[in-house]
């Protein structure tokens, strides 16, 4: 899964207001488990400042909650994304970041980016925009095989990559959709000895400094595509 983000954001908080608070997932809470990592109250999985909350009902994703999204405005309530489906604002008032977050037995403790696939990547950046999102970066590459486009924005602590056909590409009008996950661990070593055959075989990432490794999630029942990655280089 594409991987490369850029080093040059401002990864300050007062740049990231928006925080992407909770992914509905329809995976079982015992697959997460299977892959190493806490389940708290029979099925939430916290990993930075996101909750992972597993339905069972089968679905990869069910919806995304995004803290200061999803309430009232002149047009009536936000309710998706371009497609995405925005669940409501929850009743009770969480920090827009976690504490330091401690690691799960696999060693990852957060999730670095979300990918979110679209058909026309001018359609969803309109679309995040009339969210409140800013444009933090973008770039255009064929690294993946076929010319991509990727448009990247904050969702708190968490980096929002946008892929899609590139500039002069055909474009669709497949909605977007979230694709999948890429977390971090803090020593990539660690985690992937924890998981054993689980984690693909680490190797450098686009990203200069980093390593990512495909997290075998078909295995277990987890039904969006993971990725782990070594964390970001400071300096």
């Amino acid at each position: 899964m594409p991987a490369d983000t850029s080093e040059q954001f401002d990864r300050t908080p007062h740049t990231r207001p928006l925080q992407l608070e909770l992914l509905e997932l329809g995976d079982t809470a015992a697959a997460w488990e299977a892959a190493g990592f806490r389940v708290s109250n029979g099925n939430t999985v916290q990993l930075g400042g996101t909750t992972i909350a597993c339905t069972g009902t089968g679905e990869a994703f069910l919806g995304w909650r995004i803290e200061g999204l999803g309430g009232e405005d002149p047009h009536g309530p936000k309710r998706e994304i371009d497609g995405i489906n925005l669940l409501a604002p929850s009743d009770s008032t969480s920090p827009v970041f976690a504490q330091e977050a401690q690691p799960h037995p696999n060693g990852i403790t957060r999730i670095d980016h979300i990918v979110v696939s679209t058909g026309n990547c001018d359609r969803s950046i309109a679309a995040f925009e009339a969210a409140d999102f800013v444009v933090r970066g973008e770039r255009c590459t064929s690294s993946y095989g076929s010319p991509m486009r990727q448009v990247f924005f904050f969702a708190g602590d968490v980096i929002v990559e946008l892929m899609g056909p590139d500039r002069g590409q055909e474009v669709s009008d497949a909605p977007a959709s979230i694709f999948g996950l890429a977390l971090v661990a803090e020593d990539l070593s660690f985690t992937a000895e924890a998981l054993g055959d689980l984690l693909g075989t680490p190797k450098d990432a686009v990203q200069a400094g980093r390593q990512i490794a495909g997290l075998r999630t078909k295995s277990v029942g987890i039904g969006l595509a993971v990725a782990v990655m070594s964390p970001h280089q400071r300096g």
